[in-house]
């Protein structure tokens, strides 16, 4: 054997050496079967597949809520809204019969107690009829004039009753099948004072009237009047009442008011007959 054959020998056997002494001290590689660490049991990509749910870890168990928590249910909602009533769009439409149908402009009078009588003037507006419409003026007898069906008495009514009476006519009478009536007061009836007061005479009467209205519309009282009582009789009745004269006392339509005089004037006007002739004398011998 050459030299060259001896130095390739000895540079394979040193190869070897190196090589073998590589192997030692490489770390060994995990077996296959060995379970993996808790912080390896969670996948960190979404490829990869988490180990089954009896090698996990343990977990801490969650603490129970101190405050005790109430649940509400919501109310439940209607699948599809609520159709609105229908509502007629003319006046010549009839409305459901569970529906009630107001008019603009048709009302019963305010003062729906007050009870109508002669002189009284009132307005019966019937709905889609203007012909029968209209301002009618109740007679001396209690009777109102309409078209169409003439008189219809009206004195003692009420104005609501009056609608009802009308509504009756017309329906008895076959005009209207259904008619719609509003009776409303336009003038009352004027009040009469007499007695001590500038005026005396008939006024006109307005709506809530008091004894001092009264008494202003007359012109006030004269000198000789009694101003803390007055006398009234109202209609239809044969005797009068004393009662005070203040804001406390109402006057109706058709009363007949009297101021009295002081008892001062009272004995003066009896006693001026017999003392008119020495008054007399006694002026001409001054």
């Amino acid at each position: 054997m050459g030299w060259k054959s001896l130095l390739i020998g000895f540079a394979t056997l040193v190869a070897l050496c190196f090589g073998a002494l590589a192997d030692d001290a490489r770390p060994a590689a995990p077996d296959v079967g060995q379970s993996l660490r808790p912080s390896e049991s969670i996948p960190r990509y979404a490829t990869m597949t988490p180990p089954p749910p009896d090698e996990l870890p343990p977990q801490a168990p969650a603490a129970a809520p101190t405050a005790r928590v109430s649940v509400v249910p919501a109310p439940a909602m209607s699948s599809a809204p609520q159709p609105l009533p229908a509502q007629p769009r003319y006046a010549t439409q009839q409305a459901p019969s569970n529906e009630q149908v107001t008019v603009a402009g048709l009302r019963p009078s305010d003062d729906s107690l007050y009870r109508l009588g002669p002189g009284d003037k009132v307005r019966v507006t019937i709905f889609n009829e203007t012909d029968l419409s209209g301002d009618f003026a109740i007679d001396g007898q209690g009777f109102v004039r309409l078209p169409l069906v003439g008189q219809v008495a009206a004195a003692g009514f009420t104005t609501l009753g009056l609608e009802a009476r009308i509504g009756e006519v017309f329906v008895n009478g076959g005009y209207l099948l259904n008619p719609r009536i509003s009776v409303e007061i336009v003038n009352y009836r004027p009040f009469y004072i007499i007695g001590e007061v500038a005026k005396p005479g008939e006024y006109p009467y307005v709506n809530a009237m008091s004894v001092p209205n009264a008494i202003a519309l007359a012109g006030g009282y004269t000198d000789r009047a009694v101003e803390s009582t007055i006398y009234v009789r109202h209609q239809g009745e044969a005797t009068e009442r004393k009662l005070r004269a203040d804001e406390t006392t109402h006057i109706n339509p058709g009363d007949v008011i009297r101021v009295d005089r002081s008892g001062y004037w009272t004995v003066m006007t009896l006693l001026a007959p017999l003392i008119s002739p020495f008054a007399t004398t006694a002026y001409i011998l001054k």
